[in-house]
This record gives structure tokens, C-alpha cells and sequence, in this order.
């Protein structure tokens, strides 16, 4: 091997510009030699960092710098060992300027020896059986990663130069992920990446961002990248002390308190599984908007999957929402039912649909729950119901900014008796948060679980 061939594989940084052919900003850098120069790197980033394609680069680079090299990556689900890593590292194969050979799905080999391969996986033994001389274990999403399979990988580190990356948002505290952070940070090299640390905010402070205008704020050096645009909605949007803007934008563990109702956690798990298969008929939910508020909300969902979620600024928009309601009602598997939030303007709203033959159930969240012991009202008893399904993982497509951001600041307390009361709106507002329409769309589309609550 030529000395500047053998130069290129001692330096991550300089295999990725020569043999991948990548630009590298700063960040990305870090995290290249934080690998090559640490046993183990713990990366916490905002929303769009490429910290996921550079750990497709850190996977390519380590096979080519040891014939005998190892990666072994997991995620918490076999959806994102699939869709989120191995993808970034069949786009960075595809313009390799080393010839490695064709991948399969999640598998790239070598030879018997030098290969890389994706797991997900409960079975803790499945990661005790990688040994040799150099392996490299990845963790994506790690904040999702069971501590039963961070316990294995770490025990593979008892021979060998075993290296462990682990990357993800900072979605939730009290898992190995925030430890590394915290009370294991000694045995970790750290790296966060914030908003304002990419290519496209570097030197820009918040104050500064608020201010601009379409054109400084279309002017982003690296597309791909989390963008100015998306960085100043989410602050107007979300606000910067809410737990969301901390963990998307700032790349920080959000203080969230114990009266969060939804941990982002289960939030983000929502909205990074992809649809399963469902035969089943369409459900739809409808949050009618009053006189000067913001947006009535029409939510569709098949089992598990929501399938659209629009909003509507019009004062009347029930001809629109008529319209996108038709084509599922015409479907093979058919419309099953519109839950109406009935309160208000939106008795007549309901109305309207029933007088065009769509089957409504009319909503009042005001009124009692049907475990009056347990909850303060309907409402109490469908927040939690949702809770409920994002706990066991059984939502999926979640993936609109704007809901994500009002599910995570919704709280909740227990009243004199024990119940479970939901903060009101009036609630929300004095600490500066607007209705949450489009979330309260969602919940009345999934007000059908059949376990904490049900409509019919």
C-alpha cells in the first residue's frame, strides 16, 4: 500500500474527504476522531445534525482501516437499524470512490472477518458472540436502546479493542444514555452538537436569527442540514424553554418535569416508526377551531398509522374537510367514523357531516369519563388513553413538527380527589402556549382504543 494510502485510512476525517469524497464541518469531524482516538463516544444532537450519516462514514472507514474489523449497529427497532443507518450507509457506498463490495439490506461484507452488520434485537446473547481484535458496536437512537442490551455490548469490551458510539437526541433522562452524560461521563468522550454549532447557524445567536428575513433565512450553505427557517418556527412555535426546542434544536436533556403528560421519548418513537400493515377500516378525528382561535384539525388514522393530519386557517372549512374525508369513506376498506369535537361551533360541524352520510360520533370532552374514579372528565380519560398507546408503541407516523411540539408541553396534575385532570387551555395560555389543535386532532382520531376509553 502507498504511504498516502496508508496516511488516508490513519485519519477518518481525511478517508471520508478522499475515499467517500464528503465535505466535513467541524462536528462531524470531532466525531470521526472521537472514535479513532476514544473507546467510547457518546453523541447528543439536534434534529438534522448528520450525526446518523456520519456514523455511516465511521462505519465504512473502520472496516477499510482493519481487515479484521467489526461494526455491529443496533437502534431500537428493526425499522430504524433498516431505514435510519444502514440507508445512509447504502447512499455513502453508492459514491464510494473505494470499491467495497454490494451490500445487502443491513449486512456489508469483506471477508469472514470484516464485515458490518445491523441488529435489533431483545436477546441480550445476540452482542455477547462479536469478539476479535477490532470491533466497533453502534448505537443509534440510543435513548430508546434497552439497558439489558447496553449491558451486553459493554461486556464485550473485556478483550480486544471493542469501541462503542453511541448517538442520538436527548429525549429522556434516567436511561444509559444520560448517564453517559452524567453519572458515567469519566468513561465517556462527549460531544454535543447544537442547532447553532451546524453549518448553517455557526455564528448566528438567537436574537439575531429572530430577526431575519425569507431571504437571509433561505440562505443555508448546506441544505441537507438543519435549516435557519425550521430553527426560528420552532422557537416561535415551541418557545426556548420548552423540553422539545432544548432536545430538537439546542441538542440538550430537557428539564422535563414529572407533570409532562408524554415523555418525548415516546413521542419521538412515534414519529420514527414507519407504518405497519393494517386492513382495517379508516377513523378520522375532527378539533373544529372557534371564533379567533387558529385551526380546526382533521386527523385520519388506519389501526396504528396516522395517514394524514391537515390543518385549516379558513373560519369554514367544512367543505374542505368533507372532501378529504370522501376518498377514505370511498376506499375498499371504508370510513368506520368521524369523532367530532361537539363542543361549540362544533355541534354544527358534526352536523354537516352527518347530513352528507359520513357515520359522527359527536365528542364533549367536558363530560364525564366512563372510569369516574380515575378521571376528571372524557378529556382526562383520552389524554391518558393516548398515553397509553405511545407507551406501548402503538402510533405510528407521527410526524408533524407542530403537533409533536404541543403533545410534549401538555400537563397534568391529580386533583383533590385523586383523579386525573388535564391543564386547560386558560392554563396553557399564561404560560404562553397556544391550543393544542392539532394534537386534540389525533387524540379524538385514536378515540377508539378499546382500553382506556371508548366513544361508542
Amino acid at each position: 500500500m502507498m504511504a498516502s494510502e496508508a496516511d488516508l485510512l490513519l485519519d477518518p476525517v481525511a478517508f471520508v474527504r478522499g475515499a467517500l469524497g464528503h465535505k466535513v464541518w467541524k462536528k462531524q469531524a470531532e466525531m470521526l476522531r472521537s472514535v479513532r482516538d476514544h473507546k467510547q463516544t457518546a453523541v447528543k444532537a439536534c434534529h438534522g445534525s448528520s450525526k446518523t450519516f456520519t456514523a455511516a462514514e465511521i462505519t465504512l472507514w473502520w472496516l477499510a482501516r482493519y481487515s479484521d474489523g467489526i461494526v455491529v449497529t443496533t437502534a431500537p427497532t428493526w425499522f430504524q437499524v433498516e431505514n435510519l443507518l444502514w440507508q445512509e450507509i447504502h447512499k455513502a457506498l453508492e459514491k464510494s470512490r473505494v470499491a467495497f463490495p454490494k451490500p445487502l439490506t443491513t449486512e456489508l461484507t469483506l471477508s469472514p472477518g470484516n464485515y458490518a452488520i445491523g441488529l435489533s434485537t431483545n436477546e441480550t446473547v445476540r452482542f455477547q458472540g462479536f469478539h476479535g481484535d477490532h470491533v466497533l458496536f453502534i448505537i443509534d437512537e440510543a435513548p430508546g436502546v434497552r439497558p439489558g442490551i447496553w449491558e451486553a455490548i459493554s461486556g464485550a469490551q473485556s478483550g480486544g479493542d471493542v469501541r462503542i458510539l453511541a448517538l442520538g437526541n436527548p429525549t429522556l433522562t434516567g436511561n444509559p444514555f444520560h448517564s453517559a452524560f452524567t453519572k458515567e461521563r469519566h468513561a465517556w468522550n462527549l460531544i454535543t452538537i447544537d442547532a447553532f454549532d451546524t453549518p448553517n447557524l455557526q455564528g448566528i445567536s438567537e436574537a439575531q436569527l429572530m430577526t431575519m428575513g425569507e431571504d437571509e433565512l433561505a440562505d443555508n450553505r448546506v441544505p441537507f442540514l438543519v435549516t435557519r427557517d425550521w430553527v426560528k418556527k420552532r422557537h416561535k412555535a415551541w418557545g426556548p424553554a420548552n423540553a422539545l426546542y432544548q432536545a430538537r434544536v439546542r441538542g440538550n436533556f430537557p428539564d422535563q418535569a414529572e407533570d409532562n403528560l408524554y415523555s418525548l421519548q415516546w413521542i419521538d418513537q412515534a414519529a420514527a416508526m414507519g407504518a405497519v400493515t393494517d386492513d382495517t377500516p379508516y377513523r378520522a378525528g375532527v378539533d373544529v377551531a372557534g371564533p379567533g382561535e387558529d385551526e380546526t384539525v382533521l386527523c385520519v388514522r388506519q389501526g396504528a398509522n396516522i395517514v394524514l393530519l391537515e390543518a385549516y386557517a379558513s373560519s369554514d372549512p367544512r367543505g374542505e374537510v368533507a372532501a378529504r374525508l370522501l376518498p377514505y369513506k370511498e376506499s375498499k376498506n371504508g370510513l368506520e367514523n368521524v369523532n367530532v369535537d361537539s363542543i361549540g361551533i362544533g355541534y354544527y360541524f358534526a352536523q354537516h357531516l352527518r347530513d352528507l352520510a359520513f357515520n359522527v360520533s359527536e365528542v364533549n370532552v367536558g363530560t364525564p369519563a366512563s372510569d369516574t374514579e380515575k378521571y376528571a372528565n372524557l378529556k382526562a380519560e383520552m389524554y391518558w388513553g393516548f398515553r397509553q398507546r405511545l407507551l406501548d408503541g402503538d402510533v405510528h407516523g407521527l410526524t408533524d413538527e407542530t403537533a409533536i411540539g404541543q403533545l410534549a408541553s401538555i400537563k397534568y396534575k391529580h386533583n383533590a380527589r385523586g383523579q386525573i385532570l388535564i391543564e386547560s387551555k386558560e392554563e396553557a395560555r399564561k404560560r404562553g402556549i397556544s391550543s393544542p389543535d392539532r394534537a386534540e386532532g389525533i387524540l379524538l382520531a385514536f378515540g377508539d382504543n378499546g382500553r382506556a376509553y371508548n366513544f361508542y
